[in-house]
């Protein structure tokens, strides 16, 4: 294999046997359609990219019941560039090949029938078990009617490992109306981080 470099003045293009693979210039880096530049392992080294990547939220408001732990319904795919998350079962499983450091992130809006939110969970689960989990605690003061958590993280995932996000919600009331809600207020999001 013979690899050539072609500077000009304002750019170079690195060859693979006369055949363009990609030019640097001042703009970025542009590749030949098709092509790709790999270690001796096989791994892809250019193009490179932050997938797989998905973001889906919750498509109408979800009931909670007080006390409870709750599977959230993310039922509304906004993106999934690897066909990865699964609507019918609100989880992210990581393909195969496509283990590495990945990027979650979500948002829960707890809302409760009655004006004594004490407490609110959000609980990310990996493979049926809790990994991570952001909480908002008011004791029995009772915050008001409703409450937001965001959670962001780094999980190092390996091929079939699947996340899934659970809510609970604590009022001082057993009252109707305990929900999640939607609007995009109730997002669960990620992408493997390019290392």
């Amino acid at each position: 294999m013979t690899i050539t470099l072609k500077p000009t003045a304002s750019e170079t293009t690195i060859q693979n046997n006369g055949s363009d693979i990609f030019t640097v210039d001042s703009t970025g880096i542009a590749m030949a359609s098709g092509k790709t530049i790999q270690n001796a392992s096989g791994d892809v080294l250019l193009p490179v990219s932050n997938t797989p990547a998905f973001s889906a939220q919750l498509g109408s408001a979800q009931t909670l019941t007080n006390v409870t732990v709750t599977k959230a319904l993310f039922n509304n795919e906004l993106f999934d560039t690897d066909n990865a998350f699964d609507t019918s079962t609100n989880r992210f499983t990581v393909p195969s090949g496509k283990g590495g450091i990945y990027s979650i992130s979500a948002h829960l809006r707890l809302a409760t029938g009655v004006s004594n939110l004490n407490l609110a969970v959000m609980y990310l689960y990996k493979n049926n078990a809790i990994a991570k989990y952001g909480y908002n605690n008011h004791d029995a003061n009772g915050r008001g009617a409703a409450d937001s958590i965001a959670l962001t993280t780094l999980l190092d995932l390996n091929a079939g490992d699947y996340l899934e996000i659970f809510a609970y919600i604590g009022g001082g009331s057993s009252g109707s109306g305990h929900q999640l809600n939607t609007a995009g207020h109730t997002i669960f999001c990620g992408h493997r981080l390019i290392t």
